[in-house]
């Protein structure tokens, strides 16, 4: 019953991540270590009308100026363990998020359904797009505002950060969206209970074109010895 109930969390911040990684994955963010987040400081400034309009404008130009991506993520879990994967988005609606080993989850939206697998349990899950916030922020035009219920924007020197939540209500937990001079480097999800979980980027690329295969799940999983 533990191994069941450590999977299922497993899987739930592999969701959460995947979710705060399509809502900010169109940045393009430079190499960046956990260290570096201005988030917990005390001398951050929360802006209010022009100047929290002006920063929210400016990060949405950035957010749309980006079609495509492909990097690199560290997933810093609530207990201080990591994973790290790489990530590929094309918008409108496709993402993959590959774990390396020893883990053993990949996460692809092929642009209708977002599907969960566990290639050691051979389990997936799948969610309509539709019904993720996925479908708000992979989407042809992205509008934060919009989009999300925006609880803070806060500066401090060349960090700006967006706290946010689901508007409508259907997940619980906030995600921190922290850019450097205009650029995503990292953000934190915080869930119902508290428990945070950070995903840092880096290695990002603006590629022309991306394999479409990469947005397909397989119908069987692939084991060892087996092609």
């Amino acid at each position: 019953m533990r191994l069941r109930h450590m999977t299922r969390m497993k899987k739930s911040l592999a969701l959460a991540a995947v979710a705060a990684l399509a809502l900010s994955a169109p940045a393009l963010a430079q190499s960046a270590s956990p260290g570096t987040v201005a988030a917990a400081s005390s001398a951050l400034v929360t802006l209010n009308g022009a100047d929290r309009a002006q920063a929210l404008a400016a990060i949405n130009a950035e957010l749309n100026s980006i079609q495509r991506l492909q990097g690199r993520f560290v997933q810093t879990s609530p207990d201080g363990s990591r994973a790290a994967g790489t990530f590929y988005m094309q918008r409108p609606g496709r993402l993959r998020f590959e774990y390396d080993p020893p883990a053993t989850m990949l996460i692809v939206a092929d642009g209708s359904v977002v599907a969960l697998r566990d290639t050691a349990l051979r389990t997936t899950e799948r969610t309509p797009l539709r019904s993720t916030p996925l479908s708000l922020i992979l989407g042809e035009r992205i509008d934060l505002e919009r989009n999300a219920r925006i609880i803070r924007v806060s500066r401090e020197g060349p960090w700006t950060l967006v706290t946010a939540r689901d508007r409508r209500g259907q997940a619980d937990g906030t995600i921190t969206l922290q850019f450097n001079n205009g650029e995503l480097r990292s953000w934190d999800v915080v869930d119902a209970t508290g428990a945070r979980t950070r995903i840092t980027l880096s290695n990002v690329t603006q590629p022309a074109s991306l394999d479409r295969s990469l947005f397909r799940l397989p119908d069987q999983v692939s084991t060892p010895g087996r092609r």
